[in-house]
């Protein structure tokens, strides 16, 4: 399956599973690093592998907002959620929009979708030339190799009156890569359906992920689950990062 092809079939699922994420908690967080970090005066975010438009919809309130993503059917349901944002087609291990922001996001784990420290490296480069002086890049680090726990079993469900989802995955590593099959089971309108969702994200150590940032030129900070403490290993926290450019 292409990277074009995730969610393809179950975008239209996507908000209902993850309805729990605090979505106005991590805007606030990038509210306050933008106003602790920030440089510039300059007020346009790039919201890379934007999915639905849910932390567009948040920030749209204090951010002139461009969403990329790769998936057509999810930035459909981005168009019409946050319709005065602008919403464009496009890879973030290939980014280049010829023009400047001041502040870059790409926001829950969506940067694990770099499998190597080259795909890394290209992408957080891509970041940094899309960035203004002064612009700050926010990202965050669901996976990581100082917090994996191999075989974990996650279940996500949705009960409704006329739709029930069960989403079931469990972690399988095989070198940097994590090979994510989650499989649906949906039953909409009285009408059963079951398909798997291929994903492979990369699990990087944050060590080298601090030395490529550092390289292409950032300064760096990283806090820990959307606050302002700093991240420690050994916490378990998810470790939120701050480039400044």
């Amino acid at each position: 399956m292409g990277e074009g092809d995730l969610y393809r079939k179950f975008a239209g699922y996507y908000d209902k599973i993850y309805e729990n994420v605090d979505y106005v908690k991590e805007a606030e967080f990038i509210k306050w690093a933008v106003k602790t970090h920030k440089q510039n005066e300059g007020r346009k975010l790039l919201d890379v592998a934007c999915g639905t438009g849910t932390h567009a919809s948040v920030l749209i309130e204090d951010f002139q907002v461009i969403g990329v993503d790769i998936s057509e059917d999810m930035m459909k349901i981005a168009r019409k959620k946050v319709p005065n944002a602008q919403f464009i087609h496009g890879d973030m291990k290939k980014l280049d929009l010829r023009e400047k922001f001041d502040v870059v996001i790409c926001m829950f784990s969506a940067i694990h979708y770099n499998t190597s420290y080259n795909e890394l490296e290209t992408t957080l480069k891509n970041f940094y030339n899309q960035l203004n002086d002064g612009g700050v890049v926010i990202f965050d680090f669901g996976l990581n190799q100082n917090n994996w726990i191999e075989g974990l079993v996650s279940v996500d469900t949705v009960v409704e009156e006329d739709l029930k989802i069960a989403r079931i995955c469990q972690s399988n590593r095989e070198g940097f890569v994590f090979n994510a099959n989650f499989v649906f089971l949906v039953k909409e309108n009285g009408k059963v359906d079951f398909d798997i969702d291929q994903h492979r994200l990369g699990i990087f150590d944050m060590e080298k992920t601090v030395e490529i940032m550092k390289k292409i030129g950032f300064e760096i900070n990283i806090y820990a689950d959307f606050s302002s403490k700093e991240w420690e290993n050994g916490e378990g926290e998810r470790p939120i990062f701050v480039g400044v450019k």
